[in-house]
C-alpha cells in the first residue's frame, strides 16, 4: 500500500493527475484543483503527497492529498455509498476541507451538489450520513493555524476554543455555521480577547 510519495513534479495530464518522479520512478497521482495549481510545479521543490490507493479489477490509482487532515476528509467522504474516489475529488475540487466541513454542517447539499458529477441526490445522501461527525471545531482544526483561521495580525497562540465559542454564539443567535466563522474570521484577534468581545466584534460583520 502506497501512503506517501515525495517527489518532483514532471508533468500533468488532462485528467485531473500529475506525474511525480520518486528515485527516478513515475508515479501517477490524482490530486485537487488547488494542488494542480501550487506554485511548487513551477520550480524543483519536491512535493510531498499522503496518498490513497484504490485497487479495481482493471488497475490502481492513486490520489494525493497535501495534508493528512484533507485525505481524513477524502476518506469520510468515499465512505459514503454511491460516491468513489474520483467523486471524493470532484468535491474537494470544488471545497476546501474546511468548506466542505461547513457544508455538511450547515446541513447545505445544494452547495456539494456544485461538484461535477455528484447530483443534488448524492449530495443531500454524503450530508445525511456525515452531519453528526463533524462538528465546528474540525473546521478550525488540523492544518489550518489559529493565524490563518483569524486573519493577518493575529496572535499566534490565540486559543481556538475561543473562536469556537464565538462561533457557537453566532449559531445559537440563528446565523448558520457559514455565516459566523466568516464573521468571526473579519475579526483581528489578539491575545488578550475574551469570547464576549469577540462575539461584539463579529456581529458588526453580520
Amino acid at each position: 500500500m502506497i501512503s506517501y510519495l515525495k517527489g518532483k513534479y514532471i508533468d500533468r495530464t488532462d485528467e485531473g493527475s500529475i506525474i511525480l518522479n520518486v528515485n527516478g520512478i513515475g508515479f501517477e497521482v490524482f490530486v485537487t484543483a488547488e494542488v494542480l495549481g501550487k506554485s511548487a510545479f513551477l520550480n524543483d521543490d519536491d512535493i510531498e503527497l499522503f496518498t490513497y490507493m484504490q485497487v479495481k479489477e482493471d488497475g490502481m490509482a492513486l490520489f494525493g492529498f497535501p495534508t493528512l487532515d484533507e485525505l481524513s476528509i477524502f476518506k469520510k467522504i468515499i465512505s459514503v455509498s454511491g460516491i468513489g474516489p474520483k467523486g471524493g475529488m470532484s468535491i474537494l475540487s470544488v471545497l476546501n476541507r474546511e468548506q466542505f466541513i461547513m457544508a455538511v454542517i450547515d446541513e447545505d447539499s445544494d452547495r456539494i451538489a456544485k461538484a461535477p458529477g455528484i447530483g443534488k441526490k448524492t449530495a443531500a445522501k454524503l450530508v445525511l450520513e456525515l452531519k453528526d461527525k463533524f462538528k465546528l471545531s474540525d473546521a478550525l482544526s488540523g492544518s489550518v493555524s489559529v493565524a490563518d483561521v483569524a486573519g493577518p495580525g493575529t496572535a499566534s497562540n490565540v486559543d481556538n476554543s475561543i473562536m469556537s465559542d464565538a462561533i457557537a454564539a453566532l449559531v445559537a443567535l440563528g446565523y448558520s455555521s457559514s455565516e459566523s466563522t466568516k464573521a468571526v474570521r473579519a475579526v483581528q484577534i489578539t491575545e488578550d480577547m475574551t469570547v464576549d468581545k469577540l462575539l461584539s466584534l463579529s456581529l458588526r460583520n453580520l
